[in-house]
């Protein structure tokens, strides 16, 4: 059943089948990088969340992707729902990560992303914890927790401007050590910029930019 929830100043319908914004969420959007005048690209948009957020903070273009259709609706009404302009400065688009981005990029006459954000579904998941439906891919990071992190981290460099930025929310049950290795191999740098820490894990964000 759909219901609203507010996040600081950003209201949001949810919807049972979307991944509703939670603690990870709420870490990215109060630690994200400065996207005054910059294109936003918000990879797994789910409730669109990210995307509202930058436009709220002065980024000049949002672009918001889901594998999940529900997702894609459901982004499009909450940007409406915050007076947003739709297709003219915040556009959803339904994708595998960056399976199609090229032809979104051609759409929109963009080269390519100044920041690029994206919180995962990160936590070791076994065929049993599985959940049926389009909601499966808010949770299943695969059985280390890393299956679409390694996956964006590789593909991700070529869709960023060469002073462009890329944000990941992790659990250190995911592998710090191993994101940092591979960010170092696909020409990142990054650092751990924020944490909330729980009882049995640590949720991080890693910012990273390209080394030239």
């Amino acid at each position: 059943m759909e219901r609203r929830i507010r996040i600081g100043d950003i209201l949001l319908k949810t919807h049972p089948l979307v991944y509703e914004p939670a603690e990870d969420s709420i870490l990215l959007m109060d630690n994200i990088t400065d996207v005054r005048g910059k294109k936003v690209l918000d990879m797994g948009t789910g409730t669109g969340v990210q995307a509202i957020n930058a436009l709220k903070r002065g980024c000049d273009t949002a672009v918001g992707v889901d594998i999940n259709p529900y997702g894609v609706e459901l982004s499009r009404k909450n940007a409406e729902l915050n007076n947003l302009k739709l297709d003219r400065e915040v556009f959803f688009f339904q994708g595998d990560l960056f399976r199609g981005i090229d032809k979104v990029l051609e759409k929109l006459n963009i080269d390519r992303f100044d920041v690029i954000l994206f919180n995962p579904p990160y936590l070791p998941t076994s065929q049993g914890e599985r959940l049926k439906g389009y909601i499966n891919y808010a949770f299943d990071g695969g059985v280390d927790g890393r299956k679409l992190i390694d996956r964006f981290i590789s593909e991700s460099g070529r869709y960023l401007k060469e002073d462009g930025i890329i944000q990941i929310v992790q659990s250190s049950l995911t592998g710090e050590r191993k994101t940092f290795e591979m960010l170092k191999r696909h020409g990142f740098q990054g650092e751990k910029t924020a944490s909330l820490r729980f009882f049995y894990e640590e949720i991080q964000l890693i910012t990273a930019w390209k080394v030239r």
